[in-house]
């Protein structure tokens, strides 16, 4: 071949990036990858609704509800819209598919029309350890075997596992990592991918007007917390902000308070769409206690971090083993659904007040403390008896923060089928009320 014909080929390569936990243009490698072998052709840049729900529409989650929560929604579109004006100021736009748009009894979706009428020549996607996602992308694979895919690390500290096999318990995992990588120096930053500078235009082919993201607007009923704003934008300022305050310094001490903005880190919910990167945000870290402090506290700042590469690595090596009764374990619980308990527990009407305090909470902001999360997981299981997958998939559809991993790889722990030596975890809500909500200020601002 030619240096021209090369040349030519590059030239009519149409390169397809879809996003998924990764809405951010910095420290984004696949976006990098993206633009590189698209270099002299064209690149499109897509965000598909449900795409998992439409190539696979069931694969065996029957509790599952059928749409997320308005407070999960509304964060999303804010990040899909924030995304979308960085991509065109480099250049280029978002392009949303809606899938659910879509008989599920048609061959044809926005997508495979996409892919087809622009004839995508490459796939770029970051890896992901969502179950239905890869099974998504496998599925694309299987009908589109001509088109090149390209892989990409972008919610991870480290682009593979760090162990060679997945301790059955976070602390191993911890002692091991701590151990054999030199995360925990100052001085060491990781590496971050650079932004480009410019992106390679869409095909002259496609409209102006196809697929084009048109936020949804929400009524005053989504009450999300106000300092949580979907976007990179946001979540790099929220970066700013907390650490030129004195927070990271008492975080072990404050981190269990159950509603107080700055006393937990509130950096999970973008992470959790990648508004946020994860080596952004530990370099950040790093550099506080370099030039103001590292204590107990900036070293569980660093500890949950590593919790989240934890709970990653347990979605990627037990996959659909996630989402079973039994969990990672051979015994299943003996609690069951009861709809009538079920719905109490949903709508914050059982006979324990802070419980009910952190659910309406969670109906109406879409985000709960660390600390509610445990006590209304433990209640659902131990004190209410009910089936922890579907305590587990309401987490699903309501949390801004929402992880796969994390959300599941909890309540497997808490509900004795995951990774936890002690097995099922049981609080003592009397106990909990009085030592983080002392003084009632909390249940009296939600149950009121």
């Amino acid at each position: 071949m030619t240096n021209e014909q090369a040349s030519d080929e590059s030239d009519n390569k149409v390169v397809l990036m879809l996003f998924h936990n990764d809405l951010r243009v910095h420290d984004n490698q696949t976006l990098c990858t993206a633009a590189r072998l698209a270099d002299n052709g064209c690149l499109l840049l897509a965000y598909i609704s449900k795409l998992a729900d439409s190539v696979t529409p069931n694969w065996g989650q029957a509790y599952h509800f059928a749409q997320r929560g308005l407070a999960r929604q509304q964060f999303l579109t804010e990040s899909l819209a924030d995304l979308d004006a960085s991509l065109q100021d480099l250049g280029n736009r978002l392009l949303y598919l809606n899938e659910e748009s879509v008989h599920q009894d048609s061959s044809t979706t926005p997508l495979s029309e996409l892919i087809e009428t622009q004839q995508v020549s490459d796939i770029c996607v970051s890896d992901s350890a969502d179950y239905a996602q890869n099974l998504a992308y496998k599925a694309l694979q299987d009908r589109y075997p001509h088109i090149k895919w390209h892989y990409e690390s972008t919610a991870t500290l480290f682009k593979s596992m760090p162990t060679k096999e997945l301790p059955k318990s976070f602390t191993q995992f911890r002692k091991k990592v701590e151990y054999e990588h030199d995360l925990l120096s100052a001085h060491k930053d990781l590496v971050i991918s650079q932004t480009p500078a410019r992106l390679p235009p869409v095909p002259k082919t496609l409209s102006s007007s196809d697929y084009v993201f048109e936020p949804k607007t929400f009524d005053d009923s989504v009450q999300l917390e106000p300092n949580f704003k979907g976007g990179e934008e946001q979540a790099l300022a929220h970066l700013n902000v907390y650490f030129e305050s004195d927070a990271p310094s008492d975080y072990k001490v404050t981190r269990n308070a159950l509603d107080t903005w700055g006393h937990s880190t509130k950096f999970s919910p973008w992470l959790a769409n990648g508004s946020l990167s994860v080596k952004v945000l530990l370099n950040r870290l790093r550099q506080y206690e370099q030039e103001v402090v590292a204590n107990d506290s900036t070293y569980w700042i660093w500890f949950e971090l590593l919790w989240r590469e934890y709970f990653y690595w347990y979605g990627v090596i037990h996959d659909k083993d996630l989402f079973l009764f039994k969990g990672i374990t051979q015994q299943s619980p003996s609690n069951r659904h009861n709809k009538q308990r079920f719905e109490q527990w949903q709508n914050g009407e059982t006979k324990y007040p802070i419980i009910n305090a952190c659910m309406k909470q969670l109906n109406s902001t879409g985000y709960m403390s660390n600390r509610g999360r445990q006590l209304v997981a433990s209640a659902f299981i131990h004190e209410l008896g009910l089936d922890w997958r579907y305590g587990a998939t309401y987490f699903e559809q309501q949390l801004i923060d929402y992880d796969v991993s994390s959300n599941w790889g909890n309540w497997q722990y808490l509900a004795g089928v995951g990774a936890d030596p002690r097995g099922c975890r049981q609080f003592n809500l009397k106990k909990q009320t009085q030592q983080h909500d002392p003084d009632g200020i909390f249940m009296d601002k939600w149950l009121s």
